[in-house]
């Protein structure tokens, strides 16, 4: 019997980060527009008699911690909830750039957390676990993790715990560049000030109705200057609909009506620099799949 079942777990897309205030507890509260890409991770369990923990060592800019990652985070919170003790081998095949600003690990714990969900209920005699019972995991994990159990377009609000569903056109291709900087959240947080950001200048950078800004960019830039020149060549280029800055940065984006507008675009960024482009894309909960034995393939 093939006891390997895989999941995707999509990149997130902040289209906007407004930051409104800061609660007592110290968090940020935000309103973003969200969506989600084509491109994502994919993550492999296989029951074992030990924990392991693989990954694709093709691109070492792409490995996370064996030991401590969301990943195993997620497993260990689901084990304290239901007391389930299965033990895995778990695989992971990274494509999103860490410390990006496109959710990636937030988007493994995600769906780590779906897919063991989709395991227990199928094995236990217990009460059956549902997706909402994950949600309490999700927030004690990361303000990011409870709209990618979600992983479809969405507004968020508050801590990141209030979610609406969102419609967004699928019409448009989106040009991601990264200039291979990591940056963690918290850094990006410790150079803003309410003060000192930018205000939106006028309707012209939007995606119909969504205005395509980032409270946090001037922070960023204060870190990673490189992401400035990105937005300047992007902002120049013909036939762009908006540009910005995703999340917490570094990655940048483009969105374009035609995929031709797109192509050419490689010519104008350094060879190293981390490029994407496709649609974004609402997916299912029910994604969980049986795979072939993984054996060599890390």
């Amino acid at each position: 019997m093939n006891n390997c079942y895989s999941i995707i777990a999509p990149a997130k897309l902040n289209l906007n980060l407004f930051v409104s205030g800061k609660a007592n507890n110290g968090l940020h509260l935000i309103e973003s527009d969200v969506c989600f890409l084509e491109l994502s991770d994919k993550i492999f369990f296989e029951f074992s008699k030990n924990d392991t923990f693989l990954q694709n060592k093709s691109n070492k800019s792409l490995l996370i911690d064996d030991k401590y990652n969301l990943i195993i985070d997620a497993l260990n919170e689901f084990r304290y909830l239901t007391g389930w003790n299965k033990k895995f081998q778990i695989y992971l095949d990274k494509n999103i750039p860490i410390g990006a600003g496109l959710g990636g690990g937030s988007a493994d714990a995600a769906a780590t957390l779906i897919l063991l969900r989709k395991l227990f209920n199928r094995e236990s005699k217990k009460e059956k676990i549902s997706i909402s019972n994950l949600y309490k995991i999700a927030n004690e994990l990361g303000s990011d993790v409870p709209a990618c159990l979600e992983s479809k377009s969405l507004k968020i609000s508050g801590y990141g715990d209030k979610i609406k569903r969102n419609k967004l056109s699928n019409n448009y291709h989106y040009l991601l560049v990264n200039p291979n900087i990591q940056l963690s959240t918290k850094q990006v947080f410790s150079h803003f000030s309410y003060f000192s950001h930018d205000v939106p200048e006028n309707k012209k950078n939007c995606l119909g109705n969504v205005s395509v800004y980032n409270s946090l960019l001037s922070s960023a830039i204060t870190i990673a200057p490189q992401i400035h020149t990105i937005l300047s060549i992007l902002r120049k280029l013909p036939n762009i609909i908006a540009y910005g800055m995703s999340g917490s940065g570094s990655t940048c984006f483009g969105i374009f009506k035609d995929l031709k507008n797109i192509l050419p675009i490689y010519n104008y960024f350094e060879d190293s620099y981390f490029i994407w482009y496709g649609k974004i894309k609402d997916y299912s909960v029910n994604r969980v799949r049986r795979s072939k034995m993984l054996e060599n393939k890390f």
